[in-house]
């Protein structure tokens, strides 16, 4: 894909005070609604390969999202880049409205005519509401429209306390009711997917990169948690999505990665972004906490034999069963001591495949089951020839 063969240039130089999320100054007085007595209205944390919660306060509240809406609209139009509905290199025109969008920008002229892959870095790093409508415009012909396919990707996600009106997270001054909600639980299951993709992560840590247009020179990205040259920088952070209005706060859907384990935390309704109790604070903390007090364990690597598998008719009477996959979790550290193995098989009748199911691997910490993997055969067990059922010499 061309789109990601061009050079990202990352060049951390001190950048301004926050303002190019939807978003606004530094601070915001009145902005976001201590309901946690910790300077925010809710926060979430899970592990990235299980799902396993961490920590959580007011986790299923519907919330204004802001900007954070816009990893919705990027999952979306990688997906389209994916299924070969929508190009990278193919140039779209500035609509009127796109160009008229406010808050954080990338000043679009109405008119002008932009490569796709420009319009999703400009979303990314900017946080550019002028370049997510343009998107929304050229994959369903309106922002109204391309709500309706968020709406529909947040249902088969799963996500059941999310509701989109466009694909930017501003506040809708016409109809202040139709503004984005997402709960935190939501936004960490999106960043999760939106993270799959392999150049959304790869922008996701870019600070700043050249961005030329008649008003413009460089993009930067608001969250300061992936620049070394902020305060609340933190060295294993890897993303994702900032955002700020009067409504929601400041807010953000942070991750961070430490050896083979990382998190997604969520930080909603913080009433400064900077600062001991600003949403980057809050998030780099919980996250750290998180690194710091759970590990992934891993009992047995893939292929490992766990036990045998009784084999009914077949040439042999059992079969070696081994672990389809790492049989790991994820478990508060001092408690990898508790941890046990229990191979729990099935019957099979021969014919037996290499590969096929056999039973479970259990993995197990006290009393409290963690993990359950598939076992497989380790190899072909023909079925018995059916004279030796007569002559079984």
């Amino acid at each position: 894909m061309k789109v990601l063969r061009f050079a990202l240039i990352a060049v951390f130089v001190a950048l301004p005070v926050l303002g190019q999320d939807e978003e606004g100054p530094a601070q915001a007085s009145g902005a976001g609604v201590d309901m946690t007595g910790k300077g925010y209205t809710a926060a979430y944390v899970m592990e990235v390969s299980t799902g396993r919660v961490l920590h959580a306060e007011n986790e299923h509240m519907p919330l204004p999202t802001a900007s954070m809406a816009k990893m919705m609209t990027l999952l979306i139009a990688m997906e389209e880049i994916r299924e070969g509905r929508l190009k990278p290199e193919e140039f779209v025109t500035v609509s009127p409205r796109a160009s008229r969008m406010g808050g954080s920008q990338v000043y679009l002229r109405a008119g002008s005519r932009w490569p796709i892959h420009n319009m999703i870095i400009a979303v990314k790093v900017q946080s550019a509401n002028d370049a997510s409508t343009v998107l929304a415009e050229k994959i369903a012909g309106s922002n109204e429209n391309f709500a309706v396919l968020m709406n529909e990707r947040a249902k088969e996600l799963g996500l059941t306390h999310s509701t989109f009106y466009d694909p930017h997270g501003l506040p809708n001054s016409q109809n202040p009711k139709q503004i984005n909600t997402m709960c935190p639980h939501d936004l960490a299951i999106l960043g999760r997917e939106l993270m799959k993709d392999p150049f959304m992560r790869k922008l996701s840590v870019v600070a700043e990169q050249p961005f030329k247009n008649n008003t413009l020179e460089r993009i930067y990205n608001p969250n300061h948690l992936v620049n070394p040259r902020r305060a609340n920088y933190m060295a294993d952070a890897t993303g994702i999505k900032t955002g700020y209005t009067a409504a929601a706060g400041f807010c953000v859907t942070a991750s961070a990665k430490r050896h083979d384990m990382e998190v997604i935390a969520v930080v909603t309704g913080a009433k400064t972004a900077g600062g001991p109790n600003g949403s980057f604070a809050n998030a780099s903390r919980l996250m750290n906490e998180a690194l710091v007090n759970y590990r992934i364990v891993t009992s047995a690597k893939k292929g490992t034999v766990v036990g045998e598998a009784q084999v009914t008719g077949g040439q042999a009477e059992s079969v070696s069963a081994i672990v389809s996959a790492d049989a790991s979790a994820l478990m508060r550290r001092g408690e990898e001591k508790n941890v046990k193995l229990t191979f729990n098989g099935i019957p099979v009748a021969a014919p037996v495949k290499k590969g096929q199911n056999v039973g479970t691997v259990i993995v197990q910490s006290g009393n409290e089951t963690i993990a359950k993997i598939p076992a497989v055969a380790a190899a072909d067990v023909p079925k018995q020839q059916w004279w030796r059922a007569l002559w079984p010499f």
